[in-house]
């Protein structure tokens, strides 16, 4: 994948101060506008078996939900994705950030159903793992903040290590990294976000959460 090279973004120190429990609220509730494997399965504690077929767990899980065909919000390119992150972390935007990652009815209609959790042996219920997605992007995104927060860092592209792969009508990239320069001439390479998930010319994060 050919690295993409973008204007240059400071990181603020003052986004270190926004509560974790700020960042919980917008991701967990939905705030219609917040993701992953990435890739490995969610941490459970035990053995979570369902008593239920997978079809009928995700079919209540979506109980309440309007059935959805498209992703809302996001961005038309991934490149303009990326850049919109690195613009609203910079900005403090947690309101723009949670718009860019995907919403409970997305994961439920769009992420969910063509993810490994569907079957064995990493089939787990879909309340599980989006109750584990948003830990991780939470945590994620607060270590961001933490380790960034007071850096000056240059953004000047983003890597994926490849094409991406098939995610039903669309694609998914893992392990996507962002590039950027410290002060002192320092070259650096960290992933800050999840997997990217693409669905009919729309790109949005599936999660958070990163290697920090």
């Amino acid at each position: 994948m050919k690295t993409t090279r973008r204007t240059m973004t400071r990181f603020h120190p003052h986004f270190a101060m926004v509560p974790l429990v700020i960042l919980s609220a917008l991701f967990a509730g939905g705030c219609e506008g917040s993701a992953t494997p990435d890739p490995s399965p969610p941490e459970t504690t035990g053995v979570v078996d369902s008593i239920f077929p997978m079809d009928e767990e995700l079919r209540r899980f979506r109980e309440g939900m309007d059935p959805i065909d498209a992703l809302t919000g996001g961005t038309e390119s991934r490149d303009t994705l990326v850049e919109t992150f690195i613009a609203q972390l910079g900005a403090a935007d947690t309101l723009g950030l949670a718009s860019l990652a995907i919403t409970p009815a997305e994961f439920a209609w769009v992420y969910f159903p063509h993810s490994m959790y569907m079957s064995p042996p990493y089939e787990l219920p879909p309340g599980v793992v989006w109750f584990q997605l948003q830990n991780r992007s939470s945590r994620g995104l607060s270590r961001a903040l933490t380790s960034l927060g007071g850096e000056t860092l240059y953004y000047t592209g983003y890597d994926c290590p490849d094409e991406g792969e098939r995610w039903g009508e669309g694609h998914i990239w893992h392990e996507c990294t962002v590039l950027g320069t410290l002060p002192d001439g320092e070259a650096v390479e960290q992933k800050l976000f999840g997997s990217i998930l693409e669905w009919r010319g729309r790109f949005k994060f599936v999660s958070y959460s990163n290697e920090l």
